[in-house]
């Protein structure tokens, strides 16, 4: 049986710059090709060719793939809220709103943020101001997929830059806060030349 969990254990939280008249946000469904669930906020994804969700930052050749800081999570009410099916099941609970979209900030947004789902500094060392973040590229793994860790500037896609560093939000989780930043990985295909 797996117990409910907190809305706080999971999250994505703005601490600077949004919302403001001038931020970015974006909505769209998550791919079917995400085959775990629920998909946490706070989590990298990038568009599919679809203009659908997928998790992290693919490590290929072609610029783009804009990384965007998933907001809410995959079961959230106002994105899923299956009440059964009403087609084999009398009386169940048929939801009106949530259509499955999910919102999310693109790396391009004037924002700092701060995310719970980050690589324990236990396994890659201090997040210090400056150091470079990218995300897994992994539609599989619930434990991976999306995560945020450090990156290596042109040897990977970078989607944002430690700011404070991580601490302990006032829901006592650990979190990361960073600034987004969008910078392609360095190839022949996105060089200038």
């Amino acid at each position: 049986m797996t117990l409910p969990r907190q809305m706080t254990t999971h999250t994505l939280e703005a601490i600077k710059g949004w919302p403001s008249p001038h931020a970015v946000d974006f909505a769209a469904k998550l791919s079917a090709n995400v085959t775990f669930s629920p998909v946490y906020a706070g989590r990298v994804v990038h568009l599919n060719a679809a203009g659908e969700f997928e998790m992290g930052l693919p490590d290929v050749s072609r610029a783009g793939h804009m990384a965007i800081f998933l907001f809410q999570n995959s079961d959230d009410p106002d994105v899923a809220n299956a009440g059964g099916d009403p087609t084999t099941d009398a009386g169940v609970w048929v939801p009106v709103s949530p259509t499955g979209v999910m919102m999310g900030l693109p790396a391009k947004g004037a924002y700092e943020l701060a995310s719970t789902e980050f690589v324990p500094e236990a396994i890659v060392g201090t997040y210090e101001p400056g150091d470079c973040l990218t995300a897994v590229n992994d539609n599989a793994t619930a434990a991976t997929g999306g995560v945020i860790y450090k990156g290596i500037a042109y040897d990977v896609p970078i989607c944002g830059t430690v700011s404070r560093g991580v601490s302990t939000n006032s829901h006592g989780r650990s979190e990361l806060a960073f600034w987004p930043v969008w910078l392609p990985k360095y190839t022949a295909d996105n060089n200038g030349d």
